[in-house]
């Protein structure tokens, strides 16, 4: 059921569903939690969400709606690329705060899921924007010519698994920290280095 954006209650339920989510996972989450944290009874709950896999596919499409919409308008800056990319790891640094390792597992530890279904598709939806514009940004000479942008997309795809290995995750002291080396990893090796360039 769709509810209006600016009824208290549902962004309640949101916004605390959010946060449970991000620190908890969701799994470990529970209908009566997320009520209880809330403020609303479980009626209220259930007159927005018939379950808590809704909610959480809720939660999951604010976070990539606003995700592309910030996209869209850094895209949009009249700044250099490399700029744009730096922003877009201070985005990220920003999205990521406060995600749990269980969150992460949750969502990947079962292809079957619902939820994983959904996260994989805004992903890819993100991921496709995201490629052409470094398409773009290639033959303007801002990333390096002799990478395969094929290499760049596969490895795009790849992060989601690496943010989720739990022997990756060992060597960091929060999720979050191991999301900021893979992703500091990918966007500034795909950057032209001047010494090679010269030669």
């Amino acid at each position: 059921m769709s509810a209006p954006i600016d009824n208290k209650k549902y962004n309640s339920i949101i916004k605390t569903s959010h946060d449970l989510f991000w620190k908890f996972g969701i799994r470990r989450v529970t209908v009566e939690e997320i009520c209880r944290e809330a403020s609303v009874s479980k009626m209220t709950f259930y007159r927005f969400f018939p379950n808590k896999t809704a909610v959480a596919k809720t939660v999951i499409k604010n976070i990539f709606d606003n995700i592309l919409n910030d996209y869209r308008k850094l895209m949009a800056q009249n700044i250099p690329f490399e700029e744009k990319v730096r922003q877009q790891l201070i985005m990220k640094f920003e999205g990521t705060k406060e995600i749990s390792a269980e969150l992460v597992k949750d969502i990947y530890g079962d292809p079957k899921l619902e939820i994983f279904a959904y996260w994989e598709s805004r992903t890819n939806e993100i991921m496709q924007l995201v490629f052409s514009d470094y398409a773009q940004a290639q033959k303007m000479g801002w990333i390096r010519k002799n990478i395969r942008l094929e290499f760049v997309q596969y490895f795009m795809n790849k992060m989601g698994e690496m943010a989720s290995d739990e022997n990756l995750q060992a060597f960091y002291p929060s999720t979050q920290d191991l999301i900021m080396e893979i992703a500091n990893f990918f966007f500034y090796g795909i950057f032209p280095r001047k010494e090679r360039d010269e030669q």
